[in-house]
């Protein structure tokens, strides 16, 4: 046997040593995705405080490091088509000027989010009010007037993330049923937010914020 393993040594130094290696190389792995996970941005759009059409919208920075929210948008998927609302601003009197006054959270949501923390933008009815109010579209309770049906309510946010030049999008999408009742129901179409991180997302995420300078 110890005649074999000093015939063998050199294949036998060099097996332990490619081992070694693809040990090494597997470990490098683990720890290069347990970094890239800690480095991805995350931004989580969610209710809070209920679960109905009353409930707040919640915008949460799950990420490593603090997030820049540069654009909300809420959009109603109708029997007209989409209709869409730029929910930035909480002032929306184009007319006048800013009150240096007030406090930068009471006049828009626009600004930095730290890692960890939330902002609520008003409530989901509120936001449908708001859509319909600047579509002309008259409700009774939460219900268009007329042949206008609403089917869908979706909340886009566009967003910078630390060092990173490109704009980030996601984007939750909820079901609006019981539209013949005055107070209508408010179901999310799937448990998660979706991340635009394609490069054709990402493209779109840059013609929303294109669009927005108009």
């Amino acid at each position: 046997m110890l005649d074999w393993i000093k015939e063998h040594q050199p294949l036998i130094s060099l097996g332990i040593s490619l081992s070694t290696l693809l040990v090494w190389v597997f470990y490098a792995q683990l720890l290069l995705r347990s970094f890239q996970r800690q480095r991805k941005p995350s931004l989580i759009i969610n209710r809070g405080a209920g679960k109905g059409i009353g409930a707040l919208c919640l915008i949460s920075n799950m990420s490593a490091e603090p997030m820049f929210i540069n654009q909300l948008v809420v959009s109603i998927d109708s029997s007209r088509g989409p209709l869409d609302v730029d929910v930035t601003d909480i002032r929306q009197s184009v007319g006048d000027d800013a009150t240096p006054d007030l406090a930068v959270h009471q006049t828009t949501h626009q600004g930095p989010l730290r890692s960890g923390d939330c902002i609520h933008i008003g409530t989901f009815r509120g936001m449908l009010r708001r859509v319909a109010e600047c579509n002309g579209i008259e409700l009774e309770g939460d219900r268009p007037v007329g042949d206008v049906a609403f089917h869908h309510l979706e909340v886009r946010a566009v967003a910078f993330y630390g060092p990173e030049r490109h704009p980030l999008g996601v984007i939750r999408r909820f079901r609006l049923l019981d539209m013949a009742n005055p107070e209508c129901r408010l179901v999310p179409e799937s448990p998660y937010t979706h991340q635009l991180t394609s490069r054709r997302e990402r493209r779109q995420v840059r013609r929303w914020l294109t669009a927005s300078l108009d």
